[in-house]
């Protein structure tokens, strides 16, 4: 516990310094808040291991408090002091999500032990919330595997597309500086942005010639579908509004299903474009071989500004072509070996 940082919440100086020095002669840090307001700034600022506070505190209560530490930091438990032993007061405290509930007349030498006890069981419970979230990403991984594996049975020439397309669109996210907590939502909606044509009739998804202009307003609905096959699915929302329904498109406006135009495009939307056309040039078609890199760079630093995001196009050039090169390189020679049947490219504006 010699490394345990506390902070403590008391409005009454004589006690509060009283608790200050025990923990402290325990071996604790101790940082003291005299109300609610001061706690929250420590709490911005420090790294704390648990929070000690009173109950009536002036301007917020242990239990507003208490609330707020559980909301934006769920890693610190928080242990409240109360004057009064009422069984009622107890259970509605602990009701309330605190860790644990200690009357004020305890025995000094006592609260270590308190402190101790409830570091520990906090302990357990966050490692019993790491393996139950650890659970959920493997069945979340599950079921993106399957809706790929259902999209990709359905459309056989796509193997492979959505892999390499997602690597391409996360790292050209890093070198934007999109914060890493916006990454597993773009690379979500990387991974699904043809989910929906799923919902395309046979007769048009796989049509030989091209297609009627009745055919293409349909094929132009693939981007709808998906997005709200994924709204149905909580963890997949922000996905689907970040790329599954925007990923076709063009900064100037001339994409579909919305016309957005500029920046009201997605982020995610804006680095996915650049990212499929890149694996759209540098993979085999039907009916040519795989342009070079050298070649796509130059087709999409010309469409800057009309189809892509002068500033994406920018942060694409900048990273060198060998490891563009090395990258594409790598998925080409890897178990999906198919090329993408369809996407936006510049030289050919698929659906």
């Amino acid at each position: 516990m010699s490394r345990a940082h506390v902070l403590l919440v008391d409005d009454e100086p004589v006690v509060g310094e009283l608790i200050r020095q025990a923990l402290h002669r325990c071996g604790c840090k101790v940082t003291v808040a005299h109300d609610g307001q001061e706690a929250l700034q420590v709490l911005a600022r420090e790294r704390i291991s648990l929070c000690l506070t009173d109950l009536h505190l002036p301007s917020m209560s242990g239990v507003a408090l208490a609330r707020h530490v559980r909301r934006y930091y769920p890693d610190i438990p928080v242990v409240i002091m109360t004057e009064t032993d009422s069984v009622a007061t107890l259970r509605e405290l602990l009701d309330s999500g605190v860790s644990d509930v200690v009357t004020k007349s305890i025995c000094a030498v006592d609260l270590p032990l308190v402190i101790e006890r409830n570091l520990h069981r906090h302990r357990l419970w966050m490692d019993e919330q790491k393996r139950h979230l650890r659970q959920l990403n493997e069945a979340y991984s599950d079921m993106l595997e399957a809706l790929l594996t259902a999209l990709e049975t359905r459309e056989r020439e796509i193997e492979g597309h959505c892999e390499r397309v997602t690597t391409y669109t996360m790292l050209l996210a890093e070198a934007v500086g999109v914060p890493h907590h916006q990454h597993p939502h773009i690379e979500r909606g990387a991974l699904l942005h043809d989910v929906g044509k799923i919902g395309i009739p046979d007769h048009i998804l796989f049509k030989e010639g091209p297609l009627t202009a009745a055919e293409w307003e349909i094929m132009r609905q693939h981007p709808v579908i998906g997005y709200r096959m994924c709204m149905r699915v909580r963890s997949l929302q922000r996905a689907a509004e970040e790329i599954v329904l925007c990923h076709h498109e063009h900064w100037d406006g001339s994409g579909y299903p919305q016309g957005l135009r500029g920046e009201d495009i997605p982020i995610g939307a804006r680095i996915f474009a650049i990212a499929d056309t890149l694996d759209a040039m540098t993979s085999d078609r039907p009916y040519r071989t795989a342009l070079s890199l050298e070649q796509a760079a130059a087709e999409i630093e010309r469409c800057a500004g009309t189809q892509f995001d002068p500033q994406i196009v920018k942060a694409f050039l900048s990273i060198p072509a060998s490891v563009w090169e090395t990258l594409i390189e790598q998925l080409r020679t890897s178990k999906r070996l198919s090329p993408p049947a369809d996407s936006p490219s510049v030289q050919n504006k698929a659906a």
